[in-house]
């Protein structure tokens, strides 16, 4: 009975102590990527973060209907690319094993940068589904910033995931203000990047 009472006593005390701990951290994927690169949230787009390879991969993503602007940091220990030319010749930047296209340049944190073209399966049927029909595809134009000097770098990239145009463009527009409002944070901040 002894027993009962203390722990009757002690459960409210536990429960208010439980309510007094600080908010979780954002996820560290977007801790690190926004020590290195500030990027704004276009109005009405999905943020999420996540990451590959082990946590190596970094990604924050914003999603809009069938469009995607993404923040990529590969190059740490452990990614799956750790040079801007193995991201260049692996499959994420390639379409179906063909290089991706230039299609001119775009000013991205205050440097033109080249951008590519690239077209990749949709996701369609179940995952125990074949066809001998070629795949519906779907866009992405990207481009990849200089190194850092511990070797990580950054693609930033629009991805359209449907086969059918956007009339209004309206993820284009998104992804040309995006590039536009990119910028690379201080020396101080992000170990620095190679001249």
């Amino acid at each position: 009975m002894r027993t009962l009472g203390l722990a009757c006593l002690l459960a409210p005390a536990a429960l208010a102590g439980a309510a007094k701990e600080p908010p979780m951290k954002t996820s560290p994927p977007s801790e690190i990527v926004a020590g290195l690169i500030q990027v704004e949230t276009p109005p009405g787009w999905r943020r999420t973060t996540y990451s590959n390879a082990a946590g190596a991969d970094l990604v924050v993503a914003f999603e809009r209907g069938a469009d995607r602007l993404v923040v990529r940091v590969f190059g740490a220990k452990g990614s799956f690319y750790k040079t801007p030319a193995d991201f260049l010749a692996g499959p994420a930047a390639t379409t179906m094993g063909r290089e991706a296209q230039k299609r001119g340049a775009a000013p991205v944190a205050g440097r033109p940068l080249a951008l590519y073209r690239r077209r990749f399966p949709l996701a369609q049927g179940g995952p125990h589904e074949s066809s001998s029909a070629r795949p519906r595809m779907g866009a992405e134009s990207f481009c990849v910033l200089a190194p850092f000097k511990d070797g990580r770098f950054i693609v930033l990239s629009h991805q359209r995931e449907s086969p059918v145009a956007d009339p209004e463009r309206l993820g284009e527009i998104a992804w040309e203000a995006f590039l536009r409002g990119a910028r690379l944070l201080p020396v101080k901040t992000n170990i620095g990047r190679k001249p």
